[in-house]
């Protein structure tokens, strides 16, 4: 039985979107295999979610498992494929069904008793994915809840555990999304104690910091 969910891999700060395919045959042995270039953090989430679909209460498939990263010539890095993939897994084995994977993009890595672990790139994620067309919502570790929430655009479902994840996926937890607390970070974080007019002379420096965050250019610092 295949199963389909949508996330995203990072290159450099980009969110690129990846789908996730999981086919699930019959075989005399229990195999994964994970296909799509994935790292060496992508190739060890099949021992983790292995040990996470079992210590959640779920039943692991004697079956043989082939994981499709698409597209396959994109390199895929880190470890935020945990949580697709286990998803993918429990609706290839008949053990998850939902009308919502179209709805929601997925990322998270995931500890071996099931809990979710925050990954890098939230915001990245999350702006990229307020642009795809018929994309409803993002669902998160509840670290990078607030992260997310920061673009408007798009609903973020924060989940503690792959538990969480199943049930809203399958209807049984209705989980309000994550409010986004833009106006409160700006507040927060728009006062400063130093500024540049405390500086005295320098004026090749602060022009030169000046018209780098204007245009949003990088800086190297000796």
């Amino acid at each position: 039985m295949l199963a389909r969910l949508k996330t995203y891999t990072l290159l450099g700060i980009e969110a690129i979107p990846v789908d996730v395919e999981v086919d699930l045959s019959p075989a005399a042995l229990p195999k994964t295999i994970l296909v799509g270039l994935p790292d060496a953090a992508v190739k060890e989430s099949a021992h983790r979610v292995e040990r996470a679909l079992v210590n959640s209460g779920f039943v692991r498939p004697q079956d043989r498992v082939v994981i499709n990263l698409a597209p396959g010539d994109l390199q895929k890095q880190a470890a935020g494929f945990d949580l697709p993939i286990s998803l993918g897994v429990l609706a290839g084995s008949g053990q998850l069904q939902s009308d919502l994977f179209d709805d929601y993009a997925v990322i998270g890595e995931l500890a071996l008793e099931g809990h979710t672990r925050p990954v890098k790139g939230a915001l990245s994620v999350a702006i990229e994915a307020a642009k795809q067309a018929g994309l409803r919502g993002l669902v998160v570790p509840t670290a990078n809840a607030s992260e997310a929430a920061v673009v408007e655009d798009i609903d973020v479902i924060a989940v503690d555990t792959l538990a969480q994840a199943v049930g809203f996926f399958s209807g049984e937890l209705p989980l309000d999304p994550t409010p986004s607390r833009i106006q409160q970070l700006f507040a927060e974080l728009s006062q400063y104690d130093l500024d540049f007019g405390d500086v005295r002379g320098q004026e090749m420096g602060k022009r030169a910091l000046t018209l780098a965050a204007a245009g949003r250019h990088n800086l190297l610092m000796l």
